[in-house]
């Protein structure tokens, strides 16, 4: 029988060689992945790894104590219509719920992609074969600019081999990607399609620009009314055979709340959501040059300012998971406190999940986040800090006209949409096509 194992590694020595600097439209597929897998930013290491030239034997030994300590995978469900590939990042049973909701079909085994176990999944030739190929990737991540891509790879080819093989196991032909976002989703993508499996990838109502600049998949979800304005401009690196259009991933959870009845909100309440940006710069988790950092700060600037000159207004912050995760609530209280120069903000407390409060402000801000989309999605007023640097929104984007870049901006949209409903908001900013109605209802999860 064919080595699953070989044939991804020899695709992905393709991939390596086949590297070439080529207008957009001249690129192949393998051309296409080869860069999103070696040159795009991945998030499974931290970004300091990039700087550490040993990177590929850690991975290396990772992967053999990956395999020496974990036990065996179990077997897959054999009435099973499909995988669902995920990672430990995500919240697996939302995940699931949607997925399954959404797809139709509910007997799809989940997988998490980076729990995988490697223990008797390949026979000793094939481990003789990737021992090789992993000394030469290590070796390759002394001299190359993108290191943790590299090393990355080392595991990679296992996890694929192993899907591969559930695959051809189980006769297997629908995938479900929940993490196109990782930087050999589009590398999995061509293994895959070689034993005939569809491949429907679902990234998260986030810009798809933003880690989604290539696709290569049969079926694409658009969760988003700025997913639709993405796509004809991102045709020349996405090869996609069709596209459907679902919900945000999260929303069965909150439908019903929002659309059951009228959400009122009181006057004058501001909400700032964090991306948690300078958490991640402490945590040795983005650059210090982060642009995204520089915007976070800026708006709660700006907003410590309005709230000076407009006493009557409130501002509560809703902190990222990962600074509740790392911070007390003194040390947010402090934080924020600081870059807005007041001590007139309230940090929301850790009771319930943010989509489940958006009620409790009138009109929001933020810089960068799938909150932005989630929001639009169910109707609430939402402002954006602009990102230096960052192609978003894109021109002709009614979400340019709820933006703003200095001090100025922010107060004169502040004072214009307070005076408005959120009807009026919305018809007056051009985003109607963003709210729930123009997408299918997700099914309740306690339904």
């Amino acid at each position: 029988m064919k080595s699953q194992l070989k044939a991804v590694i020899d695709l992905h020595e393709q991939l390596y060689h086949g590297l070439k600097e080529l207008p957009d439209d001249r690129q192949t597929e393998e051309q296409l992945a080869g860069e999103n897998l070696f040159a795009f930013s991945t998030f499974r290491l931290p970004a300091a790894s990039n700087q550490r030239p040993l990177i590929g034997f850690s991975v290396l030994k990772s992967a053999i104590t990956r395999c020496l300590k974990s036990s065996a995978n179990p077997s897959l469900d054999e009435y099973s219509a499909g995988i669902i590939v995920s990672s430990s990042s995500c919240d697996h049973v939302n995940a699931q719920h949607y997925i399954r909701s959404m797809s139709g079909k509910k007997n799809l085994t989940y997988i998490i992609k980076d729990r995988i176990s490697f223990r008797g999944e390949f026979s000793w030739t094939e481990w003789i074969t990737w021992f090789f190929f992993a000394l030469k990737q290590s070796l390759r991540t002394l001299g190359s600019k993108e290191k943790s891509n590299m090393a990355l790879t080392i595991i990679e080819v296992l996890e694929i081999s192993v899907l591969l093989k559930w695959l051809e196991r189980y006769n297997l032909k629908n995938i479900y990607d929940f993490v196109p976002f990782e930087v050999d989703s589009n590398f999995m993508y061509l293994c895959t399609r070689e034993l005939g499996a569809h491949t429907t990838k679902i990234p998260s109502p986030g810009p798809l620009s933003t880690h989604n600049k290539i696709m290569l998949c049969d079926t694409l979800v658009l969760s988003g009314g700025y997913h639709f304005e993405e796509v004809a401009r991102l045709k020349a690196r996405y090869h996609v055979g069709s596209y459907i259009s679902w919900p945000p991933e999260r929303a069965h959870t909150y439908y019903d709340f929002y659309t059951k009845s009228e959400v009122k909100t009181n006057p004058m309440t501001l909400g700032f959501y964090s991306h948690g940006e300078w958490i991640r710069k402490k945590n040795g988790l983005v650059k210090d040059t982060s642009s995204l950092l520089q915007a976070e700060e800026d708006a709660l600037r700006f907003l410590g300012r309005f709230l000076s000159e407009h006493p009557d207004f409130s501002l509560t912050i809703y902190p990222h998971p990962k600074e509740r995760k790392s911070c007390s609530a003194d040390e947010l209280q402090s934080y924020y406190c600081a870059l807005t120069g007041s001590s007139r903000i309230e940090i929301a407390s850790a009771d319930k999940g943010t989509t489940l409060r958006f009620q409790e402000v009138d009109t929001a801000i933020t810089c960068y986040s799938t909150i932005i989309f989630e929001r639009l999605y169910c109707g609430f007023k939402t402002l954006i800090k602009r990102i230096d640097e960052h192609d978003f929104p894109k021109s002709g984007s009614p979400l340019n006209t709820v933006c703003f870049e200095n001090y100025e901006q922010l107060s004169a949209l502040i004072i214009n949409g307070s005076s408005v409903d959120k009807t009026h908001f919305f018809e007056q900013h051009g985003l109607n096509d963003y709210l729930h109605y123009h997408f299918p209802t997700p099914i309740s999860n306690h339904g």
